[in-house]
């Protein structure tokens, strides 16, 4: 191995892929991949609730909310968390805290209740995100940065879409209660990896930074040395993807039912097809970001979402076309949600990291609550299923302005560079 000055040399500072790279990255994943089943596991077991507890699915919403709000003060928290303890310590915690979580939304036996138990959990599951890529970022080299994190924050959506897959068969099997059993006993398994997997520090600078520079976690630091404006842009890009992902997650089978023709047992599809289309276009991302830069891949992946958007509104088709640009559909706003980590892993120093991604992703999350918002107001105003999902074309539209945005002060200030 390689050493410099005594020290074995990571592959981050050689421009490879070394050992501890693929295990942050391997062990980032599985936790994000456990998040995302976690967060989304209220969603899958509802409809069975609801039938056992005699209350409407509507009932619910409290509980969905609180899980919004927590993950929301996780991100927000996370930055202070892992500038006071480390990214690492906050990683195991909040696995902890999630998995913690889950064990005690099985014994709940009213909204209240369960309400309390998922705020519990998504404070667990907010607080570990932001580390996870923040630390991916570190270990990396930094042309693999964009890449790695949307990577790693892919495992969110498959997680999502895994948990949809497993549910039924478990529910069936076993209870409501077994999806989180599962959420609570499989991030138990991965603590002990955790443990004894994760760096303490990136591996290849930590060591030699200075003690001041290992973490900052003002906002302030996201307004200075010129990114004030790409704070602001990367902000407002992150709560438009969000708005239209959540509002359709939320709407899309009841806008099927109103607009299309499908039955309440078949709308459900249009959001497996949202959730597999996220997945493939999370695999576009990745080499996209490498190839043309994030910037320019989240405007065409936004573009994406409004073309299939508006071809889905505007459909005369059979249900196999439609659910089809309806997967596309999923491929750019998933693609845009993803991204906009990457976007925010590059702009952002390391001290300034995990505070970057944390706010980001926070105000992005304000989305899940601005979108079914929206869209139970239109629908309450009996809006036209075909007109929302019209007019949900509209935030990723806005969405790829801004990302073009950053691809011309990006021009831009290279031109400035070299003049």
């Amino acid at each position: 191995m390689t050493t410099t000055h005594g020290r074995p040399k990571d592959a981050t500072a050689e421009g490879g892929v070394g050992t501890t790279s693929r295990r942050v990255v391997v062990l980032a994943f599985l936790t994000i991949f456990l998040d995302g089943f976690d967060t989304a596991s209220l969603g899958f077991v509802v409809p069975t609730l609801a039938r056992e507890w005699n209350l409407d699915e509507s009932a619910f919403t409290p509980a969905l909310v609180a899980t919004n709000l927590g993950v929301v003060i996780g991100y927000l928290c996370s930055s202070r968390a892992a500038a006071r303890f480390g990214r690492k310590p906050l990683i195991v915690t909040g696995t902890v805290v999630f998995a913690a979580g889950s064990a005690l939304t099985v014994p709940v036996d009213s909204v209240t209740m369960l309400g309390v138990a998922r705020l519990v959990t998504a404070l667990g599951l907010g607080a570990v995100l932001p580390a996870c890529v923040s630390l991916t970022a570190d270990n990396v080299p930094p042309a693999r940065r964009a890449s790695a994190s949307v990577g790693v924050v892919l495992a969110i959506a498959v997680g999502a879409v895994a948990g949809g897959i497993v549910s039924t068969p478990l529910i069936t099997a076993f209870g409501w209660t077994s999806v989180f059993w599962a959420g609570a006993v499989l991030p138990a398994l991965l603590v002990p990896l955790l443990v004894r997997g994760l760096p303490g520090t990136p591996a290849s600078s930590a060591a030699s930074a200075p003690r001041a520079e290992a973490a900052d976690p003002s906002v302030r630091r996201l307004f200075e040395q010129g990114t004030a404006v790409q704070t602001v842009l990367l902000w407002c890009f992150a709560l438009l993807m969000y708005t239209t992902n959540y509002g359709l997650l939320t709407w899309l089978p009841t806008l099927l039912a109103r607009g299309y023709g499908f039955t309440p047992e078949q709308a459900p599809v249009g959001t497996s097809m949202i959730a597999v289309g996220g997945v493939i276009g999370g695999l576009v991302m990745v080499p996209l970001c490498s190839r043309i830069g994030t910037p320019r891949a989240l405007t065409v992946m936004a573009l994406v979402a409004v073309v299939f958007l508006v071809a889905t509104a505007w459909a005369d088709t059979g249900r196999a076309a439609l659910l089809v640009m309806l997967a596309a559909a999923g491929a750019g706003i998933v693609a845009g949600v993803l991204g906009q980590t990457a976007l925010a892993v590059t702009l952002y120093p390391t001290a300034a990291r995990t505070t970057g991604v944390a706010y980001a992703a926070a105000l992005g999350r304000t989305g899940s609550i601005v979108g079914p918002a929206v869209g139970g107001g239109l629908l309450a105003l009996d809006v036209p299923g075909r007109e929302i999902l019209l007019l949900s074309a509209v935030p990723p539209a806005l969405g790829a302005v801004v990302a073009f945005v950053f691809v011309v002060r990006a021009r831009s200030t290279a031109v400035r560079d070299r003049s």
